[in-house]
């Protein structure tokens, strides 16, 4: 599960090994940035911000012109008390120029000659090797240097053997002096960009794998290949850089971070998640916060611990049950010439849950959004442990949308999960859990975060623009953020009396992302292109769209008119390496990327009122 693998981290390594001097001139038409690069690693890895995430650095002479010998120590051989270890988790960061020789790639170093690449270069094969004998488990390395894609050449045949829990991330093909800083910069700006936006990222204390390659890679302009054996989902070794949502413990008064309010709301869900077993039952509005609570929930522990977490969106519920399974290490329910059925599932998890006295902790998200969502209520949810069960053993946290406003009791999913389920139910969106207050606090805290905002230095300014912003979201953390983003991004500060933009914010999220849409692409016809790239994703429920063979084919089934060059793999490439992208978020099945916006609030808004995104309808460019 994200949050245990993250829990057993005990130490995190920083290592850069870096060269920026050449003995032989070739090697040195001009002098690379080396030093800037690393600064941005470090920044990142080893701020104090990120709590016990933080990353501590080590060897910090490799990253001084090293030494063939100096490398070899210090990752081959390493004194004992700074040998790495399975529970470690570590980054290396390599820069400067690198070069293929006898069908490899090696790492160029200071007394590395032209021809004498064996006894005075670092083979990067090699290093990885040394790293692996480590035995560590959760490692990140980059590898910033030219001909970088040789790497991947050299572990593809080796990438399954690999240590669970690596990412290995090579740099595209790099011109040795146009391009010598190309992927840390495209890493500065993606890091940026989940400072500015966390609202366009998957919540919790850590990176997804997914996201960050497809949000460098949309920065780099070219494509990656990543290495190793974790490919999505939250990485120990990508600490978010704008999380501060921890839950507090029940006496913890003096916990500096409040999260914008959620203190509340994070003491009743560590209760939940500690108490007895019990059914809650999680309701708000879109854009609220709950999946964010939810997820902050599992992913931290202390006096409680949530032993499965599940995000039901888009799935079925033999899709659920295998995941709870897979969470609590249970043994899948065999069956020849086929998959389980659901009622064998049940069976199998009824079996496991009455051989057992220890309380469990499940959290289920999103069920609303699954495949079919009165079905994994009824047939499912509502029955991995009966009501009337004697010895009660499942704390059973729910989290789903439920519009505001007045309404018939069992109207709604939600009001129907309550009943069914006896669930205690917490609305997120009402007092004493939401406050607009903590909204306000929600938008300044990102209004003065970026250096590049026209509010960095006016907090005066900031504080009103913020109280204006969260009277007009509500209990939307979502539609509040979304506004924040776009303030912070633009060239000026608005006046918080300005009638132009408060009629914006009036239109909610569908103000918001066209005037986002508008700025970013003031061309209609390049509008046009993205809001139609971007409308044939909101068509793709579940998990997701496929890039290849599928994207494309949606989007020219879809669009307005008919060019004389139909959409096609460049003008995707191109989407996500704008600004755009932002609004998309990534997901794997059986290896292939899927593609999907990344929040269901924007579905809508993109299927329902296109047109409007788009302003004036130009012909499509081609």
């Amino acid at each position: 599960m994200t949050g245990v693998a993250d829990e057993a981290v005990l130490r995190r390594h920083f290592v850069a090994i870096a060269t920026a001097d050449y003995d032989d001139p070739r090697w040195q038409p001009q002098k690379l940035p080396v030093d800037d690069e690393v600064r941005v690693m470090r920044d990142w890895l080893c701020a104090r911000t990120l709590g016990r995430r933080r990353f501590t650095p080590v060897h910090p002479h490799l990253a001084d012109n090293p030494t063939l010998t100096e490398i070899s120590h210090a990752l081959q051989d390493p004194e004992p008390h700074a040998r790495w270890r399975d529970a470690d988790a570590a980054v290396v960061y390599i820069t400067g120029h690198g070069t293929v020789a006898d069908e490899t790639h090696w790492s160029v170093l200071r007394r590395t000659t032209k021809g004498g690449h064996a006894g005075t270069a670092q083979r990067t094969g090699q290093l990885i090797a040394w790293l692996a004998e480590s035995g560590i488990e959760h490692l990140l390395v980059i590898v910033d240097e030219c001909h970088a894609e040789k790497l991947s050449a050299d572990l593809v045949q080796r990438e399954s053997t690999l240590p669970p829990g690596w990412l290995i991330l090579p740099s595209a093909a790099r011109d040795e002096e146009a391009d010598s800083r190309a992927l840390t910069t495209a890493i500065s700006e993606f890091l940026k960009d989940v400072v500015a936006r966390p609202y366009a990222y998957k919540p919790g204390p850590l990176l997804h794998v997914e996201e960050f390659v497809l949000g460098v890679q949309s920065r780099l302009g070219r494509t990656l290949h990543p290495l190793g054996s974790q490919r999505y989902g939250p990485h120990p070794c990508l600490p978010h850089p704008a999380y501060t949502g921890a839950p507090v413990d029940e006496d913890d008064e003096e916990d500096e971070e409040d999260a914008f309010g959620r203190r509340a709301l994070m003491r009743r869900l560590t209760r939940a998640a500690a108490g007895p077993p019990q059914a809650l039952l999680v309701t708000g509005c879109a854009g609220s916060g709950k999946s964010a609570a939810l997820a902050q929930l599992a992913a931290h522990g202390g006096s409680y611990r949530v032993d499965a977490f599940v995000d039901a969106a888009g799935l079925s519920g033999t899709e659920v049950m295998a995941r709870i399974f897979a969470a609590l290490a249970i043994l899948a329910p065999g069956r020849r010439g086929g998959s389980p059925s659901l009622q064998e599932w049940l069976d199998a998890w009824a079996d496991w849950r009455d051989s057992g006295s220890e309380p469990i902790t499940v959290v289920v998200d999103a069920p609303d959004e699954a495949a079919d969502p009165d079905r994994l209520l009824q047939d499912l949810l509502g029955r991995l442990e009966p009501p009337h069960t004697r010895h009660r053993r499942l704390r059973l946290i729910v989290g789903m949308r439920s519009p505001g406003g007045a309404k018939p009791a069992g109207h709604t999913l939600a009001d129907r999960a309550e009943a069914l389920l006896r669930a205690e139910r917490v609305r997120i969106d009402e007092l004493p859990y939401f406050r607009r207050d903590h909204v306000a606090a929600c938008v300044r805290a990102i209004l003065l975060g970026d250096e590049k905002s026209p509010y960095a230095e006016k907090e005066s300014l900031a504080d009103q623009v913020a109280r204006a912003v969260a009277e007009a979201a509500g209990p939307s953390y979502l539609m509040a953020r979304a506004a924040a983003g776009n303030l912070a991004a633009r060239d000026r500060a608005v006046d918080p009396l300005d009638r132009k933009w408060r009629a914006v914010l009036k239109e909610d999220l569908m103000g918001i992302f066209r005037d986002d849409l508008r700025r970013m692409f003031p061309d209609p016809g390049d509008r046009l292109v993205a809001v139609e790239l971007l409308r044939a994703v909101a068509y793709a429920y579940g998990r997701g769209m496929p890039w290849r063979g599928i994207w494309p084919v949606v989007a020219n089934a879809l669009s307005s008119d008919s060019p004389s060059r139909p959409y096609g793999d460049e003008e995707i490439a191109w989407l996500l390496a704008s600004r755009a992208g932002a609004y998309l978020t990534t997901d794997q099945e059986d290896g292939v990327t899927l593609y999907r916006l990344f929040h269901d609030a924007l579905r809508e808004v993109i299927t329902g009122h296109w047109p409007e995104l788009v302003g004036e309808v130009p012909g499509r460019r081609d």
